[in-house]
């Protein structure tokens, strides 16, 4: 696949798409720029989660970070390949 099909816009079309994330349902919600990768929101029940100083505070769910490009930048990360997508 070449660099120029992998462009911004492209990949900001894939939010609110459902994949499934080393066997969990996930929602890509957020695109990051530099290095570009998705941000994915995991489908599961929400958990608690702590203030600075360690007391529980409020509901929140596990985000996933998955990188579009592998390390040398020159081909798809194989964590992309391996996303299935359920829309």
């Amino acid at each position: 696949m070449s660099e120029a099909i992998i462009t911004l816009p492209r990949l900001r079309s894939l939010i609110g798409l459902k994949v499934r994330h080393q066997g969990e349902v996930c929602v890509v919600i957020e695109v990051l720029e530099s290095p570009p990768v998705l941000v994915l929101e995991a489908q599961t029940a929400p958990a608690m989660q702590a203030d600075l100083h360690g007391r529980p505070w409020e509901y929140g769910r596990e985000h996933r970070i998955v990188p579009v490009l592998s390390e040398d930048g020159t081909a798809l990360h194989d964590a992309l390949l391996d996303l299935d997508i359920l829309d």
